[in-house]
């Protein structure tokens, strides 16, 4: 047989794989490069309870497949984030059970993880496919397929809520709810808040407030900034819900943390005005500066414990990924050995986090992965501390912290902190 990938020939009959290239081929001759022929091979061989071991499979990729190492990377994650357990539980379930099942693993390698959503859709695809558990990610089409351009077939949440958005800047509303409703019911939660807009002004259709506050709501507890603001709102004036202040005032909180204009304003007025909260002009006016007040940082109360698995894998594999420059993959596995309590990893994803590297730039979450690494005296990790409170990145200017740190990290041989210590007396 002919290598589908070098081209040299090798003997079918005596292995399954090119003795040159290590490619491993179906019987057909077709080389089995892709992440749905790998886990399924893997499978075929070692049986299904091979995937509920991550370490065994990655292993297995690793000695059968050397050289598909993106694939390698992508089947540990989604294994590590527990896709085939979640997907083997619901096997004998009703299809729309097992979709729905299949579609929170998608969001939780998405949104926890940090993969962009077409890598998850294919990775929970795959061992599905693997398991015998049959899902899909289409939901069937509500308007003409020559008006929704279903013909395209994309499937994958983060498209659809893409192709929403372009049809939404073009005013064209009736294929830009279409999109944005097939991925929000793959739980995209930007995907929500703007079919719960679009319900809301009866764009696209007909006017439905009601449905506009259940959309509105999902699109909250997915942390959508913009819809906290939408369900505060509607339980601030009990429209098609319970009227509650206090649950209102908290999702504006939620929204202002996360930088949201509006509610930032809301939280401002509530305190200039003595509204649910008591009156404070001045925490009034630090909302208003930009800077959230500090009472509002979160703030660890324990020291995290690292778990059995101490990390240190996933932290070897984020600089692989460094070196190869895929900082996307190396911020996801920074975040994964971080999660573990792994004190250089939690540094490194702050940094992550702060540049905007391979990751959505979030200096609030910086700020807390840092206090997480310094707690475990990482001095890299004291010495950014240090320097968000000198500059007064995402907390308040506080020269007293920002000496506190310093001093913490050259105490632990940090030579700058040392240096800019040194200049502050």
């Amino acid at each position: 047989m002919q290598c589908g990938r070098c081209g040299r020939e090798f003997d079918f009959d005596m292995q399954d794989h090119c003795g040159f290239c290590k490619t491993v081929h179906t019987p057909e001759g077709d080389p089995i490069r892709d992440i749905g022929g790998i886990v399924s091979y893997i499978v075929q061989r070692f049986g299904k309870d091979v995937l509920m071991d991550r370490r065994k499979t990655d292993a297995l990729i690793a000695d059968l497949f050397p050289k598909e190492t993106a694939v390698r990377r992508l089947v540990y994650v989604a294994l590590y984030d527990g896709c085939a357990r979640k997907l083997a539980g619901v096997c004998g379930k009703p299809f729309e059970v097992r979709c729905a099942a299949a579609a929170r693993c998608v969001r939780s390698l998405r949104d926890d993880v940090g993969l962009k959503g077409k890598s998850a859709a294919d990775a929970v695809e795959a061992i599905g496919q693997a398991l015998g558990c049959e899902i899909a990610f289409k939901h069937p089409a509500e308007t003409p397929v020559s008006v929704t351009e279903s013909k395209k077939n994309i499937t994958d949440a983060a498209e659809q809520y893409s192709l929403g958005r372009h049809f939404d800047r073009i005013k064209d509303y009736d294929r830009a709810i279409y999109w944005f409703q097939q991925s929000a019911l793959q739980d995209c939660g930007e995907a929500q808040y703007y079919v719960g807009f679009y319900r809301l002004e009866g764009r696209g259709g007909a006017q439905d407030v009601e449905q506009a506050w259940e959309w509105f709501l999902r699109g909250a507890e997915n942390g959508v900034p913009a819809a906290q603001y939408m369900t505060a709102q509607f339980l601030a004036e009990g429209i098609f819900c319970e009227r509650n202040e206090e649950a209102a005032f908290n999702w504006f909180m939620d929204a202002a943390r996360a930088g949201y204009d509006d509610a930032i304003n809301v939280i401002a007025l509530c305190y200039e005005n003595g509204v649910y909260v008591s009156k404070n002009p001045d925490i009034a006016a630090k909302w208003r500066s930009g800077i959230i007040p500090e009472q509002y940082v979160e703030e660890r109360t324990e020291t995290p414990q690292p778990l059995s698995d101490d990390g240190e894998e996933l932290y070897q594999s984020a600089r692989r990924c460094l070196s190869e420059h895929d900082y996307e993959g190396a911020a996801m596995f920074y975040k994964r050995a971080a999660e573990m309590g792994h004190a250089r990893a939690q540094c490194s994803y702050g940094k992550c986090l702060y540049l905007g590297s391979g990751t959505a730039k979030n200096p609030a979450a910086a700020f807390a992965w840092f206090t997480r690494a310094a707690e475990q005296n990482m001095d890299i990790a004291q010495y950014n501390l240090g320097i968000m409170y000198l500059k007064g990145v995402y907390v308040e200017k506080n020269r007293d912290e920002a000496q506190r740190y310093f001093r913490l990290a050259a105490e632990n041989g940090h030579a700058e902190a040392a240096k800019i210590l040194e200049k502050m007396k």
